[in-house]
C-alpha cells in the first residue's frame, strides 16, 4: 500500500494530474519491465550466439583436420599404385597441400579458448602425428626412389595404422565438439524459455501495460527466433558441406534430416527420404560377415545397444549400388535418459577398401602368374602342418623345378620366359584339384600343397603333372621348346617337422629328381639316404655362406718333412682350411669341402685362403721364411677354370709383398687333366713370377704318366691309397717306387701322403721319396702357431749368434 502522506496528496490532486501521473507511472513501469525483459533476452541471445559460433568454428576446424589427414593417406595410397610420374607429382602436390590445410586448421584451433579435454586431445594428436608423418615421408621417399613394393609394404603395415591412430583422436575431438554443441543448445534453450516465462507472468499481472509490453516482447522474441533460425540455417549448411553422410531420425526411427552425401550414398533424395523409416532408406550388411540387412539402428532404438563406433559395413543403395562405409550411430537422449532419436554419421570408404585389397593381393600373390607367392604359401603350409598335428590328417607338399627354362630364356629371350611361366601356372591350375594350393616360390620353381592327400595319391597326381608337362610344347614365334619338370614330393603328417624342414626336404627331393636325369618324380620317404645326403650338403652350403659372411674360417698348417738323407731340404707347410660352425665347433675340410665342390663355392673359398694366407705371411722376416721351403695352398678344379683368378693372385702378391718363391700351389691330378688348358695357362704364368706347383693325389688317375710330362710341376704328391699299406703290400711298394723313379728322372721331387707310422716312413726312405706328410711326422695345427714358432726360432738364433760373437 502507498504511504498515508502520498494517498492524501493524490486525493487532493487534480484527476487529470492523477491520470497523467498514473499513466506516467504505468508507462515508466512498462518501460522498466520492457527494458528488463529486453536486456535479459539480449544477454541470452548473445551468450547463445557466442557459444554456437564458437562450437561451430571448433567443429568445422576439427572436421577440416580429419578430412585433410584422411585425404593425405588416400593420396599416399594412390601414389604407390600410379606408374605415371606426372600423375604421381600431382598427387605429391596435393599431398603437400593437405598437410598445409591440416596445419592451418590445427593452429587456428589451438589459438581458440580450449577446454582441458580439448587441449589434451590435440596434444595427443600432435604426438601421434609426429610418429605418423616421418613414416609417410619415408613411404614417399621409397616411391620417389622407385621402390614401390617396399613403399606399399611400409604403407600397409606402418603408415596407415599410425595415421588411423591420429584419425581416432580427431574423431574423438569432433565428437567432443558435437557433445558440447548439444549441451550449449540445451542450456541456451532453457535460459530463453525461462526469460519468456517471466515476461509473460509480469505481463499477465499488469494487463493494461501488457499490451504494450507484449508488442515489445514479441518484437524481441521474433528477433531471437530469427537469430535461432539463422543459427539453424548455418548448422544445416555446415551439415550439407560435410564430406561425411549424416542422417537424423526421431525416437520412432522416422527420418527428420538427411544431408546430400547421405542422399547420394543411399540413393534417396532429401524430399523422398524425409518422413520414411530408416530401414526403408538405409539398408546395410556387415562387410566381413555379409549378414543380410543388419539393422544396428534398431538395436539402439530397442535399448540393446547404446552406441556403434567406426564399424565397417556395406551399404546397399537404392538401385543396387553398394558402398563400403564406416558408420557411427549415436543416440540422442533427453535429461531423463529417454530416447529422442539417433544420428547416423557414415562415410564412403569403397576406394580405400579397394586399395587395401589390391595391396593385400600384391603382398600375397606373384604378379607374373597370379599364383600365391612364397611367403603366403608358407603361411598356408604352416596351417597345414598345424592341422595335420591337430586332426592327424595327411597333406602332401610338391616342389617343382622346370627342366628347360634356362634354354627358353637363352634362345627366345626373357619375354618368352615370362610367357612360359604364365602358361605353366595355367597348366598347374588345371592339373590339381580345386582345394589344392599352388604358388610360384622362385624363378622357375613352383610349389603345390595337396590338401588331405596321402603319399600314394600325391604320387599319382604329381606323375600326372609330370606327363602333362612332358607333353606340353611351348611355342614362341618360330621356335618350339619341350618343357619338362622335376618334382620332389614330401608327406606332411603329425610327425613332420616345421615349415623350414618340410620345404627343405621337398626342395632336396626335387634336386635329386633333377640330378637323376630330370623329368621325373622323387618321393621323399623316411630313411631316404639320397635326400638325407643332399640335405646335409645343403646344410653345409648354408653354413659355408654364414662362415664367408661372418669370417668364420680358420687357417691350419701341416708340416711336410724331408725324408731322404744326403741332401738337406727345408720343410714345407701345407695350408689347410677349417671352419667354425654355429655352435663354435671346429669342422675340418673333409666335412664341408665336398658340399662346396658340388655347389660351386670353391672359387670363393680358394680366394679366401689365398688372401688370408698372404695376410698371415705379411711381415714374416726373410731369414725366418728361408727355414722352410714354401707354403702349399690347394686349388680346386673350379678355381682353375676361373678366368679372373690369375689376376686376383697377382694382385694379392702385389698388395701383401709376399715373395712368390714362398708359395706352392697344389692342384689335383684329376682337376689338372680335366681342365688341362686352364691348368697349363695358370701354372705357366705363376711359375714365371716364381711360384711353385705340386700335383696332388698323383696315381689316382688313369693317364697319370702320359699327362705328367705336359704339366711343368715341381713336386708330385703320391696318392695316399698307395702309401698307407707299403710295408705289407709289395704291389703298393712297387707303385710308389715307380712313381718316385719316373718323377726323379723328370727332375720332380716327390711327397708321400698318409705317413701314419714309423714303418711307412722307413719304407719311403728306403725307396728314396723326398718328403713325407702325415700324423707320424706332424699333425695339423693353427697356422698362427706355426708362424709364431718360426719367429721365436729366429729370435733364439739371433741371440745365440750375439752371445757367440
Amino acid at each position: 500500500m502507498l504511504p498515508k502522506v502520498i494517498r492524501n496528496s493524490l486525493a487532493k490532486a487534480n484527476p487529470g494530474f492523477v491520470l497523467v501521473v498514473g499513466f506516467s507511472a504505468v508507462l515508466i513501469l512498462m518501460v522498466f519491465l520492457t527494458a528488463v525483459g529486453t536486456l535479459h533476452l539480449e544477454d541470452t541471445q548473445r551468450r547463445f550466439e557466442g557459444v554456437v559460433s564458437e562450437r561451430l568454428a571448433k567443429t568445422t576446424l576439427a572436421n577440416r583436420m580429419y578430412t585433410a589427414a584422411r585425404e593425405r593417406t588416400v593420396s599416399l595410397q594412390k601414389m604407390t599404385l600410379l606408374a605415371d610420374p606426372f600423375e604421381r607429382d600431382d598427387l605429391w602436390v596435393r599431398y603437400g597441400n593437405e598437410a598445409g590445410e591440416f596445419t592451418e586448421a590445427r593452429n587456428t584451433l589451438l589459438a581458440m579458448d580450449l577446454t582441458p579435454d580439448e587441449r589434451q586431445l590435440l596434444q595427443r594428436q600432435g604426438q601421434l602425428t609426429n610418429i605418423a608423418v616421418p613414416i609417410q615421408d619415408q613411404v614417399v621417399e621409397l616411391i620417389q626412389e622407385g621402390k614401390t613394393a617396399q613403399a606399399q609394404h611400409l604403407l600397409v603395415h606402418q603408415a596407415i595404422p599410425a595415421q588411423d591412430r591420429v584419425l581416432e583422436q580427431l574423431k574423438t575431438l569432433y565428437q567432443l565438439q558435437e557433445q558440447g554443441a548439444r549441451l550449449a543448445v540445451t542450456e541456451a534453450t532453457e535460459q530463453f524459455q525461462n526469460a519468456r516465462f517471466w515476461a509473460l507472468v509480469l505481463g499477465a499481472a499488469r494487463f493494461l501495460i501488457a499490451l504494450a509490453a507484449v508488442v515489445l516482447i514479441v518484437r524481441y522474441t521474433r528477433r531471437s527466433g530469427l537469430a535461432l533460425m539463422q543459427e539453424k540455417e548455418r548448422a544445416q549448411v555446415t551439415l550439407h558441406s560435410l564430406t561425411e553422410a549424416v542422417i537424423r531420425a526421431d525416437a520412432h526411427g522416422v527420418i527428420e534430416y538427411i544431408n546430400p552425401v547421405a542422399a547420394r550414398l543411399t540413393g534417396w533424395s532429401a524430399e523422398e527420404a524425409l518422413g520414411k523409416k530408416l530401414g526403408e532408406v538405409f539398408s546395410m550388411v556387415k562387410e566381413d560377415v555379409c549378414e543380410s540387412k543388419l539393422d544396428v539402428v534398431s538395436r539402439i532404438f530397442s535399448g540393446t545397444q547404446h552406441d556403434t563406433n567406426s564399424v565397417d559395413f556395406v551399404n546397399a543403395a537404392r538401385g543396387g549400388t553398394q558402398y563400403c562405409i564406416e558408420m557411427t550411430a549415436t543416440p540422442l537422449l533427453n535429461d531423463q535418459g529417454g530416447l529422442l532419436g539417433t544420428v547416423l554419421v557414415f562415410r564412403d570408404v569403397t576406394e580405400i577398401r579397394a586399395l587395401a585389397r589390391e595391396l593385400t593381393y600384391q603382398a600375397t600373390h606373384d604378379p607374373l602368374t597370379g599364383l600365391y607367392n612364397r611367403r603366403e604359401f608358407e603361411r598356408y603350409l604352416q596351417g597345414a602342418l598345424a592341422d595335420a598335428r591337430a586332426r592327424n590328417v595327411e597333406y602332401a607338399l610338391c616342389y617343382l623345378d622346370l627342366d628347360m627354362f634356362k634354354a627358353v630364356n637363352d634362345t627366345c629371350g626373357h619375354p618368352a620366359g615370362d610367357e612360359l611361366l604364365r602358361q605353366i601356372g595355367l597348366l598347374l591350375k588345371q592339373a590339381v584339384r580345386k582345394e589344392d594350393l599352388i604358388a610360384r616360390v622362385g624363378g622357375d620353381e613352383f610349389a603345390i600343397l595337396l590338401r588331405q592327400c596321402g603319399l600314394e595319391r600325391a604320387e599319382g597326381i604329381t606323375e600326372q603333372i609330370r606327363r602333362t608337362m612332358k607333353d606340353f610344347r611351348f611355342v614362341w614365334e618360330d621356335k618350339t621348346v619341350d618343357v619338362g619338370v622335376s618334382i620332389g614330393v614330401v608327406r606332411l603328417a603329425a610327425d613332420s617337422g616345421d615349415t623350414k624342414d618340410v620345404f627343405s626336404a621337398a626342395d632336396v627331393a626335387c634336386r635329386v629328381a633333377k640330378e637323376e636325369g630330370r623329368n621325373r618324380v622323387h618321393v621323399f620317404r623316411p630313411n631316404d639316404l639320397t635326400v638325407t645326403r643332399r640335405q646335409r650338403e645343403i646344410d653345409w652350403v648354408q653354413r659355408i655362406g654364414r662362415a664367408i659372411s661372418e669370417n668364420q674360417f680358420l687357417l691350419y698348417g701341416q708340416w711336410i718333412r724331408p725324408l731322404a738323407g744326403g741332401r738337406k731340404r727345408a720343410s714345407h707347410c701345407e695350408v689347410l682350411i677349417h671352419m667354425l660352425d654355429e655352435n663354435g665347433q671346429l669342422a675340418g675340410p673333409s666335412a664341408f669341402l665336398p658340399a662346396a665342390e658340388r655347389y660351386h663355392l670353391m672359387p670363393i673359398i680358394d680366394r679366401w685362403v689365398v688372401q688370408a694366407t698372404f695376410e698371415a705371411l705379411r711381415g714374416l722376416p726373410e731369414d725366418a721364411a728361408r727355414r722352410l721351403g714354401c707354403f702349399n695352398i690347394n686349388l680346386s678344379g673350379q678355381t682353375l677354370c676361373d678366368s679372373e683368378f690369375l689376376a686376383y693372385v697377382l694382385k694379392q702378391f702385389e698388395k701383401s709383398g709376399v715373395a712368390a718363391e714362398r708359395i706352392c700351389f697344389e692342384i689335383t691330378e684329376t682337376a689338372a687333366v680335366t681342365n688341362l688348358s686352364s691348368a697349363l695357362r695358370l701354372v705357366t704364368r705363376l711359375k714365371e713370377v716364381g711360384c711353385r706347383f705340386a700335383l696332388d693325389d698323383f696315381g689316382s688317375g688313369v693317364s697319370s704318366f702320359s699327362y705328367l710330362k705336359n704339366i711343368p710341376v715341381d713336386y708330385l704328391k703320391i696318392d695316399g691309397t698307395f702309401v698307407h699299406n707299403i710295408p705289407e703290400d709289395e704291389t703298393d711298394m712297387a707303385m710308389v717306387s715307380s712313381i718316385n723313379q719316373v718323377a726323379h728322372i723328370m727332375g720332380i721331387e716327390t711327397i708321400a701322403e698318409y705317413v701314419e707310422s714309423e714303418g711307412i716312413r722307413a719304407a719311403l726312405e728306403t725307396i728314396g721319396v723326398d718328403y713325407g706328410q702325415g700324423f707320424a711326422l706332424a699333425r695339423p695345427e693353427p697356422l698362427d702357431n706355426i708362424l709364431q714358432d718360426l719367429r721365436a726360432t729366429r729370435i733364439r738364433s739371433l741371440r745365440q749368434g750375439a752371445s757367440t760373437a
